[in-house]
């Protein structure tokens, strides 16, 4: 068998979507950082439309290329009280967003921002929708991301969703963050109902009156974005 023309190569670059994400630059900020973690991240864009331009001296059909569609972006993410918090924060603003590729590359462009929750079934996970109306995007894209995104804060342990309490008990939970000296702080939507107080990373949650609140943890650190998370606290009545 003769050796073929083309000779064999293989795309060693190729990469998979581990380590894809979607920042976000809001106003008044300089730096794109981590938005929300999706299960899908859509298309930049779209073939431009296709134009004949065949005349009668043509001797086969001709064209020429047209506008692009900048259509809209639909995501798929978790359907859950943080997520949920960060998409009504950014509900119907218009945002620059970037799609980050593992290997530093990037796409720019800006929406403005929606989100609906899908159908729930029977044995699968609660997923939402998030859609971008696209005003703008670049046709081309970034070469290196390094120099216009910022790390992130992140919560390194598991912070649960709900707390129940009785009377006036209380719940301590240790606050792992990460990048080490991040600082935690946390808030009550109803002092009434339960109140909060930080020391050391250890969160400490007490009861005050049947009800329920919402508590929002916070962790920061200079030059990182800041994470959130919530914790609904559901406090019953002593017996």
């Amino acid at each position: 068998m003769s050796d073929p023309i083309v000779k064999a190569i293989d795309d060693n670059r190729a990469y998979s979507d581990i380590g894809s994400a979607i920042f976000v630059k809001r106003t008044g900020e300089t730096k794109y950082s981590l938005w929300l973690c999706v299960t899908d991240i859509p298309a930049t864009g779209s073939a431009p439309d296709q134009i004949e331009k065949t005349v009668t001296t043509s001797r086969v059909k001709n064209y020429t290329f047209g506008r692009k569609d900048s259509a809209q972006k639909e995501f798929t993410f978790m359907a859950h009280r943080d997520n949920f918090m960060i998409l009504k924060g950014d509900y119907n603003k218009q945002l620059d967003f970037l799609q980050v590729n593992p290997d530093g590359t990037g796409w720019k462009f800006q929406g403005y921002v929606s989100f609906y929750q899908d159908a729930v079934s029977l044995g699968a996970n609660i997923t939402g929708k998030g859609v971008i109306t696209v005003s703008h995007a670049d046709d081309l894209p970034v070469d290196d991301v390094t120099d216009i995104i910022q790390e992130s804060v992140i919560f390194a342990g598991v912070v649960p969703d709900r707390v129940d309490l009785v009377g006036t008990g209380t719940a301590s939970i240790v606050i792992s963050a990460d990048p080490a000296g991040a600082t935690v702080a946390a808030t009550s939507s109803t002092t009434g109902v339960a109140t909060v107080s930080v020391s050391t990373n250890t969160l400490t949650i007490t009861g005050v009156a049947a009800g329920s609140s919402i508590v929002t943890v916070t962790a920061s650190k200079t030059g990182c974005a800041t994470a959130k998370t919530h914790i609904l606290v559901v406090v019953k009545a002593a017996s």
